[in-house]
């Protein structure tokens, strides 16, 4: 669920009837020079707005509310239960860890304004007005309502309840698309000469935000985190502000990295498709988008060049060992394969995550605990026993109290303390990992990943 607000709500609404966007009025807008604005976006973009945007403030209680409203529809009880559970099962948060409280603060946390897809509207956060806003984060937002405009960004992030099937990881590789253009833009905006519709990105432009691409790559989170949400720099902000996008930088990984990373990872992506084909190549990843966060990770090899389709991984038919349908499923990807290692400070885990395949894990609930099962696939045999060796690593430190006995050639086995057990076993190129069964029901279980579909 790991959703920057600028892009995603569900709902959908009929369109207004277009309108040139410089009828937009900056008198009734709550930010100065709006419209100047998106009439300089359209001359850089080479993209019309097909009608002004409407604009208004919101405070920041209404705005907590409508996050709340969008995850509760993502995120029905049943489902942030399972979930929950699972992430923590699987290393990825502490345990009695809750996803909906916890993205709900991450997305709340000092955002100043967004674009919101379902109702068209760009919306300033808090009692702010025109001077509290930077106007590069109004720019930010306005890219995102002119790609609404010409892709349908709604039906991109997978249309109302994920219509189109996509899974997580997918999405958030969408997301490195539209955050990633949205950051082009508002630094070539910044960077462009010219006023109004003579805005132009020259040669000078073009290394200018080529050169702030790769200091805000190389900067801490907090600064990352000051520039995405607040468009200013770290040390611009309030000491209640610090604070606030300090405790974001403290989420779990999974949590925070697909939160930052589009951003800048994904304007770096836009900036080399960019300078291959023009805007008619970006307009064509909304056409062709990435498949997997892996193929924005290793983008010239894996999509550029040519691209390496992610592995889909499916139950088999029937589960005869488990006839009763997950309470949920989804996708990690090699972005959740880091956001792993990072959480547990593990010193090569971009390495031990690169030869990443394939993934997809399964719940269920039985009686008050839950059970996990978490099928993959690597690139090669040496990139599975080096994912192997890595994971084992980090059980040591997950679990020190808790002995790793080998029960097979690439089979291990711990008990937790929740006295149910971890079983993880390498097969070729498939590592699979079992957690919260009990010891007879192990051969069942290792049955059904057997049987698992990976093609």
């Amino acid at each position: 669920m790991l959703l920057c607000l600028g892009c995603h709500a569900p709902a959908r609404v009929q369109p207004v009837a277009p309108t040139p966007a410089a009828a937009s009025s900056d008198a009734a807008s709550p930010v100065a020079h709006f419209s100047r604005i998106e009439t300089e976006l359209s001359a850089l973009r080479a993209l019309p707005f097909k009608h002004s945007v409407p604009s208004s403030t919101q405070s920041r209680a209404d705005f907590r509310a409508w996050v709340h409203g969008e995850l509760g529809r993502e995120l029905p009880p049943e489902k942030n239960q399972a979930l929950s559970h699972a992430y923590a099962d699987l290393g990825l948060a502490p345990q009695g860890f809750d996803l909906m409280t916890t993205l709900e603060e991450a997305l709340t946390t000092q955002v100043a304004a967004y674009y919101d897809p379902s109702s068209k509207a760009f919306r300033v956060v808090g009692e702010a007005r025109d001077k509290d806003v930077d106007e590069i984060i109004v720019a930010h937002e306005l890219t995102h309502a002119l790609d609404d405009q010409h892709f349908d960004l709604e039906t991109f992030d997978g249309g109302e309840g994920n219509r189109l099937g996509l899974s997580e990881d997918e999405r958030t590789a969408r997301q490195f698309v539209t955050e990633g253009e949205a950051t082009f833009m508002m630094l070539a905006w910044r960077t462009a000469s010219g006023e109004g519709a003579a805005k132009q990105l020259g040669p000078l432009g073009v290394a200018g935000v080529r050169m702030a691409l790769a200091l805000l790559g190389a900067a801490d989170p907090l600064e990352l985190l000051a520039a995405t949400r607040r468009g200013r720099s770290a040390a611009e902000l309030s000491p209640e502000e610090r604070r606030e996008l300090d405790q974001m930088t403290r989420l779990p990984p999974f949590i925070s990295m697909p939160l930052i990373e589009p951003y800048f990872k994904g304007a770096a992506l836009v900036s080399e498709v960019w300078g291959r084909g023009g805007w008619a190549a970006v307009n064509d990843l909304y056409r062709h988008p990435p498949a997997s966060t892996e193929q924005i990770l290793h983008a010239r090899e894996k999509f550029l060049d040519g691209r390496d389709p992610p592995i889909a991984i499916s139950l088999p038919a029937g589960r005869p060992a488990l006839n009763d349908a997950p309470a949920a499923t989804d996708v990690l990807g090699e972005l959740g394969m880091r956001a792993y290692f990072k959480t547990w400070d593990f010193p090569s885990g971009d390495a031990a995550a690169a030869g990443w395949g394939g993934d997809r894990f399964w719940v269920w609930k039985r009686a008050s605990k839950f059970l996990v099962l978490w099928a993959t696939r690597w690139d090669s045999e040496s990139d599975a026993k080096k994912f192997l060796a890595a994971y084992l690593d980090i059980l040591g430190a997950r679990f020190p109290a808790a002995g790793i006995g080998r029960v097979g050639q690439d089979a291990w086995r711990l008990i937790r303390p929740q006295g149910d057990l971890l079983h993880a076993e390498r097969r070729g190129r498939d590592v699979d990992v079992i957690v919260g069964a009990q010891t007879e029901e192990i051969p069942k279980l290792r049955a059904v990943l057997l049987a698992v579909e990976r093609s």
